[in-house]
Formats: structure tokens, C-alpha cells, sequence
């Protein structure tokens, strides 16, 4: 029997990210993942823009979604569809 998820939570954030690379400490920052941990939830997608690049990064709970990686291909399709 496949569960429907009965609660759902999304956020949502307007900050910009910078439009050009930026550095820490004199090294050249290339990749920038936000990610969140301890939550009660079975999927978290963070999108990220950063110098003309943007970033999906998602946190899965196996036991809810059993082919993650089925799930990332699907949503790269979906994106390249659009």
C-alpha cells in the first residue's frame, strides 16, 4: 500500500544569491549546498542560483521514497522540459 502524505510544509526564500563567484578566505568558492537536518518530512528540495549556476539539492528518506534516484532523473527531465 503506497501512504499519501497527509501534511505537507514548503518554504519558500526570496534572498538573492551573489551573481558572481565569490571567495573565503582567498580560495574561490564553487559550490555552494544548503541542506537541513532533523526534519519530520520524507522530501526537502533546496534550488540554488549562484554566478549563473543553479543547484538542486535533495534529502530523501528511503524509506518513503524507495528509487531516489529515480526521482532525480525524473525531476531533471521535468526541468529540461521546461
Amino acid at each position: 500500500m503506497v501512504s499519501f502524505p497527509t501534511q505537507t510544509t514548503f518554504w519558500f526564500s526570496n534572498v538573492v544569491g551573489p551573481e558572481e563567484e565569490i571567495g573565503f578566505f582567498g580560495y574561490q568558492v564553487a559550490y555552494i549546498g544548503p541542506s537541513c537536518y532533523g526534519e519530520p518530512t520524507g522530501l526537502l528540495i533546496h534550488v540554488l542560483s549562484y554566478a549563473n549556476k543553479i543547484a538542486f539539492i535533495l534529502s530523501i528518506d528511503e524509506g518513503i521514497i524507495l528509487d531516489p534516484n529515480q526521482l532525480c532523473d525524473d525531476l531533471e527531465e521535468s526541468f529540461n522540459l521546461i
